[in-house]
Parts: structure tokens; C-alpha cells; sequence
């Protein structure tokens, strides 16, 4: 432990900085049952998880979707890729902000992003940390993929825990 943790690993491995960790949590994993659609807490992984980091910011990337109040389009909708990808971004540069800043930030994710080219492109620039984990009930298929089915929320925060101590999901810095 550094002197920016309390309790967790500090995202930015050890450098004394904040880090970056985009959580994607979808429906029915770890105990969050509905959908996107209708979950209303978010993600009580990925709340723990900013509750055992310090000092920790929580972001959603649904909240960058909501807040467009006028042309807003439904994420499926034919011509909903240039919101999609504006508010994708718009996260990221919010959580590599607070990064820089020295916070530990979980990004929850609804779903895996088309592309984390932005989270990439912004951890490079601010050389703040970049984790990546998606939370899974089946047997990994990659790399990133955590198996937390069977897990309580409080289990899989502290299993992303230990993946993140390990360093075994950073993309990059």
C-alpha cells in the first residue's frame, strides 16, 4: 500500500498517481439482475470497488448519454454511433481528468465499449494507468474477462481486487 491507497490497490501501480479502471458490469452479473435498460443503482461491483479505493471517483458512461437533452437517440437506434461515440469519449477525458488529479476512477460500463481506442488514446496522453475488466457469468473468453458468476457483489469487488493488485488487466498507461 502507498500513500494513496486505503484498503486497495492504487490503480496508478505504485507511481503515486490515479489510474483508470473501465469496469464493465452487464446484466445479471455478480447480483446485478436487470438490464441496462432498467437498472437504475448501476453496478454495486463497481460501487464497492470505489468504495475500497482512495481517493476514488465513480463514473458511469450511461451519464454521458443521459445528459444529452435535446436529439438524444436510443444506443440502437440507425445514426446513434456519433452520440455513442461522442459520450464514450466525453467519459473518458472526465475519468483521465480525475486522474490526473491523483483519483482512483471506475468507469462502470453497462456494456463493453465498441472500442477503447479513447481510453487508450487518453491514458497515453496523461500517462495515467488504464485497466479493463469485464465482469462475466461463463469461463473467461479473453483476456480481460472475470468469471463472477457465482460471486456476491462484495466477492467479485474483492476478486477485481486482487486482478488489479496483479496488474493482469492494464492496457497500457
Amino acid at each position: 500500500m502507498n500513500r494513496t491507497t486505503v484498503g486497495g490497490p492504487e490503480l496508478g501501480a505504485g507511481r503515486g498517481a490515479g489510474g483508470v479502471l473501465v469496469l464493465v458490469d452487464p446484466a445479471g452479473t455478480s447480483g446485478t439482475a436487470g438490464t441496462s435498460d432498467d437498472r437504475t443503482g448501476g453496478s454495486p461491483v463497481a460501487e464497492l470497488l470505489a468504495q475500497e479505493l482512495h481517493p476514488s471517483v465513480h463514473l458511469r458512461t450511461d451519464d454521458f448519454l443521459q445528459v444529452i437533452r435535446n436529439g438524444r437517440l436510443s444506443p440502437r437506434a440507425p445514426g446513434s454511433d456519433r452520440q455513442q461515440v461522442t459520450a464514450l469519449a466525453a467519459a473518458a477525458q472526465a475519468a483521465f481528468a480525475y486522474a490526473t488529479g491523483g483519483y482512483q476512477v471506475v468507469v462502470e460500463c453497462a456494456e463493453a465499449p465498441d472500442t477503447l481506442d479513447t481510453f487508450r488514446r487518453e491514458s497515453r496522453t496523461t500517462g495515467a494507468a488504464l485497466h479493463y475488466v469485464i465482469l462475466t457469468t461463463a469461463a473467461p473468453g479473453t483476456p480481460h474477462e472475470l468469471d463472477t458468476g457465482a460471486l456476491t457483489p462484495d466477492t467479485a469487488a474483492k476478486s477485481v481486487l486482487a486482478v488489479l493488485t496483479a496488474r493482469t488487466h492494464l492496457l497500457g498507461w
